[in-house]
């Protein structure tokens, strides 16, 4: 066969395949008539019949309505519908179309729960674990019956009980009765929890930092009752400790002796050196270089080393930090940094070198407590005033809460931060004065997937001398995380020409707007308002704009384009934005 003969048969049964009524794979339509809503739902995805192909033979699709008819049976006795009258009609396919089958249901009454008989017998009924299980479950008397809600209290009880160390637990009874006739169904649920069994030894053969380390990063010691969350919030802080590139926690069930279960943790070193470098762009800083470096461990205590610097067009800096686990060294760390911040804005050049010590504590609130004592010199120049140079000794303290469903792309949630911060004049620093610090940000979830996100900035200035007061611990707004619309740090109060110095108060305020269009991107759109200031004269401005996210592998990126409604130089500002939101 030749080449043309070939062409001329692709051909033919290209116009052949064209020309059939219906595609090969091509499925039926199959209509529920008479339920809706939850019902109807679960009742499609239980059919098979609406899988059969136009082509199906004849007696497929009569097996295929009868089978269709015990499924939809079988899905309505789930939602406690016993006593449905279920009529098919079934509309054979035509050279024209596929062939189409209609279910007419007619529920009828719906059994309800007459008693509902749950028991907790042994160690777990004063166990207020299972008092918040049984608080939520939806099963309960009068309510129509549903067998999802008996199933899920069945095994919500079993995982419980397996997740709190309830390992000799069984039901001593566990049985639905249903009376289609009468209308109603009793539930007897017992059951017998035995003993809670506690942890037992702890096993270890690593070397890399001291065991009594090791122990202030477990949830769980030896005698407590046992808890697989203790073991996996274990598991997560050792892992993130930075000091172990494998973790493994492992209760031995099995190994259990007077119901003491041993746990065995079996750990790999992570590299003790790690480096680090970055390239990127904000708008607030245009281009921008990274550059750092981390000593794990650099000894059995678990001391840290980090060094970073990142360069760029307006802010470069350079630290040094040294970190010391404390009690619980997950969020307990004594911090000792030194650092160099160069900053070269629109409205004023500093260079300031400081060293710190920072003492960070969790509180039994989920607070994070921070006292920090700085000790800094700055030498800053507004527009064209004369240099000057400061410095200060400054204490402060400060509180952080975060709490939302995802670190990355929250939901709900919200952070909440108050710092207090200053200095006086008699003890080394050239000025008197004392600052409160506020911040607040919250995210919601409004239905078609869309959030509103609220941001609110204050601070407060005390002190006599403001033209004492260094530029670092002046107010100013605009920017990124500020006033979109308006370069960053160019809004505040001005000097006799004309040139932003900062302010002794600061209020900014955002509301903003997202609607997810895909899994991935997003269209936003915001307001932002407010200003730095002296005295109670606010002049707030305002800046408004949209915005493109980008949910990526690693984290949000978002671009807005903000126009300020007060300033006619510039019409459109863009805004690059990484970072999760909370």
């Amino acid at each position: 066969m030749n080449l043309l003969s070939l062409l001329r048969c692709a051909l033919l049964t290209t116009a052949l395949l064209s020309a059939a009524p219906s595609a090969v794979g091509d499925q039926g339509k199959v209509t529920l008539e008479g339920v809706s809503g939850e019902v109807r739902k679960n009742l499609l995805a239980r059919l098979s019949l609406d899988k059969q192909a136009c082509d199906a033979a004849d007696w497929q699709l009569q097996g295929g309505i009868k089978s269709a008819t015990g499924e939809i049976r079988t899905g309505l006795e789930a939602f406690g519908y016993y006593q449905p009258v279920i009529t098919p009609q079934f509309k054979p396919a035509d050279k024209n179309g596929c062939w189409e089958a209609t279910f007419t249901i007619q529920p009828g009454s719906r059994v309800t729960l007459r008693t509902v008989d749950v028991d907790i017998q042994g160690e777990a009924a004063n166990d207020t674990a299972f008092t918040e299980l049984l608080r939520k479950s939806k099963l309960q008397a009068g309510r129509p019956l549903r067998h999802d809600e008996y199933e899920s209290l069945k095994a919500g009880i079993s995982n419980l009980a397996a997740a709190r160390g309830y390992f000799d637990s069984r039901f001593t009874q566990h049985e639905l009765r249903v009376d289609p006739a009468a209308g109603y169904a009793d539930v007897h649920l017992h059951f017998d929890s035995g003993v809670r069994f506690r942890f037992g030894a702890t096993q270890s053969d690593q070397d890399v930092i001291d065991p009594a380390l090791l122990q202030r990063y477990l949830a769980f010691h030896s005698g407590e009752p046992y808890s697989r969350k203790a073991l996996t919030e274990s598991s997560r802080a050792l892992s993130s400790s930075g000091y172990f590139g494998q973790v493994l926690v492992e209760p031995l069930i099995e190994a259990a002796d007077h119901q003491q279960v041993p746990v065995r943790i079996s750990l790999t070193p992570a590299d003790r050196h790690r480096y680090t470098g970055s390239v990127g762009y904000a708008t607030d800083t245009g281009p921008r270089l990274g550059l750092g470096y981390k000593n794990e461990r650099i000894n059995r205590r678990g001391h840290q080393f980090t060094s970073d610097l990142s360069l760029s067009r307006v802010i470069s800096t350079l630290t040094l930090g040294y970190s010391i686990p404390l009690k619980n060294p997950v969020t307990d760390k004594l911090t000792y940094e030194a650092g160099y911040k160069h900053e070269d804005t629109d409205s004023f050049r500093a260079d300031a070198t400081a060293l710190s010590a920072t003492w960070a504590h969790q509180l039994e609130n989920q607070w994070l407590e921070e006292r920090t004592l700085v000790f800094g010199r700055e030498d800053y120049k507004i527009g064209n005033d004369d240099n000057t140079t400061s410095v200060l000794l400054m204490p402060g303290m400060g509180w952080s809460k975060t709490d939302t469903d995802d670190r990355l792309y929250p939901r709900k949630g919200y952070r909440l931060s108050f710092r207090t911060r200053g200095g006086l004049k008699q003890v080394i620093s050239d000025v008197s004065f004392l600052q409160l610090i506020g911040e607040a940000k919250g995210v919601l979830g409004l239905p078609w997937r869309s959030r509103l996100i609220g941001r609110a900035n204050a601070g407060v200035t005390f002190m006599n001398e403001f033209d004492q007061l260094p530029v670092s611990v002046r107010f100013f707004a605009g920017g990124d995380n500020s006033v979109r619309g308006y370069a960053y740090k160019s809004l505040g109060p001005e000097n006799a020409d004309g040139e932003v110095e900062g302010g002794k108060n600061l209020l900014v305020g955002s509301l903003e707007i997202e609607h997810l269009v895909t899994a991935k991107w997003g269209l936003s759109a915001f307001v932002d308002s407010g200003n730095a200031f002296d005295n109670t004269n606010v002049d707030p401005k305002t800046g408004v704009g949209v915005g493109i996210n980008w949910r990526s592998p690693v984290g949000p990126i978002r671009i807005d384009f903000a126009h300020p409604l007060d300033k006619h130089g510039d019409r459109i500002r863009i805004h690059f934005i990484m970072g999760p939101d909370l």
